[in-house]
């Protein structure tokens, strides 16, 4: 059954998932510039509200050295084939992934759907102990939902696990 909903709804295609790029020759890429945007509509709370776009682009690299940073494309739209509709920091010890992700205000429900169980597929049968997902109650029922898609199991809640509220987790057990 699972395999069937994964299939419908990667029939139009999967996300496709590439490393941020922080930097294009002299100056910050435009994957900066989407983020920024994003962070002005929408402040990340990795990053401060009042930040300038020279302090967001700076906390990001500094910020680069413990994440791997990633932009998630998918068909959407605001563009004539593929854009970026996330942003993807995976915090790793080689044993435990820990995604973490955020998305750009245009991304629609799909969109949101459709980057969780790409993501989670892509990383489901690699070499790591456990993928554990920590959810605020704003995003709980994407990952309920990306449970019945068969990639991810819900583990259990922290009550005011979080300063800003209580924490769902989720797990993808990896090979071993």
């Amino acid at each position: 059954m699972s395999k069937a909903k994964r299939d419908r709804l990667f029939k139009r295609g999967r996300v496709f998932f590439r490393p941020l790029k922080l930097i294009e020759g002299d100056r910050y890429s435009k994957d900066i510039g989407y983020l920024w945007v994003s962070h002005q509509k929408k402040p990340c709370h990795w990053f401060p509200k009042d930040c300038t776009q020279e302090q967001f682009a700076k906390k990001l690299e500094e910020m680069s050295q413990w994440y791997e940073y990633y932009i998630a494309e998918d068909r959407n739209k605001e563009y004539a084939d593929k854009g970026p509709i996330a942003f993807l920091g995976v915090a790793s010890d080689g044993w435990k992934l820990e995604p973490h992700v955020e998305f750009f205000g245009w991304s629609t429900v799909r969109n949101k759907l459709n980057t969780v169980v790409s993501f989670l597929q892509m990383f489901r049968y690699k070499k790591i102990g456990v993928i554990m997902i920590y959810s605020l109650e704003d995003s709980k029922n994407l990952f309920d939902k990306a449970c019945d898609y068969g990639v991810l199991h819900k583990v259990g809640k922290i009550v005011n696990g979080d300063p800003r509220g209580d924490i769902w987790l989720y797990s993808v057990k990896g090979e071993i």
